[in-house]
């Protein structure tokens, strides 16, 4: 931001401002955690597209995105070339980049073309400016994560995951509230220096998102020194921190006994603490582990000694009527009994299922015959580990506050995530999927323990505080910690995510009723 605002009129200037709102964005999400530069980091690319056109507009908003989610999601090429060619992986990384940035330049034309309009009409006047572009970013990321089954990673509401005065306003706003707190005083900030540039005296008017931040503090304050109540429920995740590569290995070549017997090993030790619950992670042993009707004695037994409920992530093949695999995970009683079942039902795209798949030809359909097959499930499951009622999501779920709200509306006392972690090993991408996490908390007012193959593991409190925490890094092979039980329920859970549509919506009628305008002086 040292431009200088004659060089941001050029057109180097315009594009360098663009291309540093990218670089702020990205330091400030979940990895680099450079939080307090999200509060900045829309400025520059508001500020160059203020008097560009709408073609210019464009490009700023494409190059600002492409290098915030170029940076964000390079992961995706780590991640996935050990199992594809270089090839493969450099188109999928820029294809899921350019999709992206797709939602920053609409953002960045819609903004132009709706400023331009206000300046020919009635002058652009600091809060309304403030508060179009609240509209239009919260707008955006509601739309990201809707289309195409939806992809909610790294909004701008992540980068504050850490600061949990300010997003505490989620159990009332949901996540996008935080988002659109954020963007807010962005652009009350870029409103200020729009007007100075304009040799304006800056409006007072940007002391309304200061004011909303100011309250949204102090809220969050109040609600962080609400004393914890309900009975507490001790929990041993067991993460396992087996490579992706070996777990690939021991699929296909049968050999998962090793792999299971790590886990055994690590829950022997977990278990001498007395636990009330013992957690594996997603697809934890790389096997059909519940391929009968009846639970392996083998299991059985072992859960019989650590007599404790047992929870495990695993692949799971049903034949009635016809096969279907499925993406499970079971709930053992403390004597070795199938207590219920949860299918996943948000499965990841391509990755887990082929969209359209049966519409393809057949020779398209081999191609991807075993890579994508995983059924979707249907069911929301409530376990019953008394004194817990909990519900679970598994990996991709987690990221979309709708299953949450659901299984919290149901009545449960606590939410579970189990996740394998291990296609991202060595990036950014576990914590960034960690970090919404502490949102799924707060926006229902109920404790979350997460159990990740090669991420990060731990229980979260209501209020989103980690208490806990075990990385692939730590020496320890489980962790045992309290959480507390308590009735989740909150505004945002009986309301939901009213308050982005709203923003989606109202930016739809904006654009087109001004449209509308310039169509009519046309005629």
């Amino acid at each position: 931001m040292t431009l200088t605002l004659s060089k941001a009129r050029s057109g180097f200037g315009k594009y360098a401002l663009a291309g540093l709102s990218g670089v702020l964005m990205a330091l400030a999400s979940p990895g680099m955690n450079l939080s307090f530069l999200a509060w900045v980091a829309l400025v520059p690319l508001l500020v160059a597209i203020h008097d560009a056109d709408w073609k210019q507009s464009f490009w700023l908003g494409f190059i600002a995105g492409f290098i915030y989610f170029g940076a964000v999601v390079n992961w995706l090429m780590v991640a996935l070339y050990p199992f594809s060619t270089w090839f493969w992986v450099t188109l999928g990384f820029v294809a899921v980049a350019l999709y992206l940035s797709s939602y920053v330049f609409i953002f960045a034309v819609s903004i132009n073309f709706i400023t331009r309009h206000w300046k020919r009409s009635f002058g652009v006047r600091c809060l309304a400016y403030s508060f179009l572009i609240a509209v239009i970013w919260t707008g955006m990321e509601i739309l990201r994560g809707h289309v195409v089954t939806g992809f909610p990673w790294t909004l701008l509401a992540h980068t504050q995951w850490k600061v949990l005065p300010v997003i505490q306003i989620s159990s009332i706003f949901g996540m996008y509230g935080v988002t659109f707190l954020v963007a807010l005083i962005n652009g009350a900030i870029a409103s200020c220096i729009i007007a100075m540039r304009e040799r304006r005296t800056p409006s007072k008017a940007a002391v309304v998102p200061l004011a909303l931040l100011i309250i949204s503090l102090i809220y969050g304050w109040i609600a962080m020194s609400e004393s914890p109540e309900g009975e507490k429920m001790k929990i041993a995740l067991v993460p396992g921190n087996i490579r992706q590569m070996e777990k690939l290995m021991a699929w296909r070549e049968g050999s998962a006994g090793r792999i299971f017997n790590k886990y055994a090993r690590a829950t022997e030790l977990a278990a001498a603490e007395k636990p009330d619950l013992i957690v594996w992670p997603e697809t934890c042993v790389p096997q059909y582990t519940f391929i009968t009707r009846s639970t392996p004695n083998g299991i059985r037994a072992l859960v019989q000694k650590w007599g404790a409920y047992f929870l495990m992530g695993t692949p799971h093949a049903e034949r009635s009527p016809e096969r279907k695999t499925y993406n499970a995970a079971f709930l053992l009683s403390p004597e070795g009994e199938e207590v219920d079942k949860y299918y996943k039902i948000h499965l990841v795209p391509v990755s887990e299922y082929f969209p359209m798949k049966r519409y393809l030809p057949e020779s398209w359909q081999a191609l991807v015959a075993g890579v994508s097959d995983w059924d979707h499930g249907n069911e929301q499951t409530i376990f019953s580990a008394p004194p817990a009622e909990f519900g679970l999501v598994i990996c991709f779920e987690s990221i979309f506050p709708g299953l949450f709200r659901k299984a919290v509306s149901k009545g449960v006392n606590l939410m579970g995530i189990i996740t394998n972690d291990a296609w991202f090993e060595g990036t950014f991408a576990a914590e960034q999927h960690c970090s919404t996490a502490p949102f799924r908390a707060i926006e229902n007012r109920v404790s979350v323990f997460r159990c990740a193959n090669y991420g990060i593991s731990c229980i979260i409190d209501p209020w989103g505080r980690i208490s806990q925490t075990l990385k692939p890094g730590n020496d320890e092979e489980y962790l045992v910690g309290d959480a507390r039980l308590r009735q989740g329920g909150t505004f945002y859970t009986q309301h939901g995510d009213y308050l982005p549509w709203a923003c989606l919506v109202m930016a739809i009628f904006l654009i087109f009723h001004i449209w509308r305008s310039y169509r009519r002086m046309e005629v």
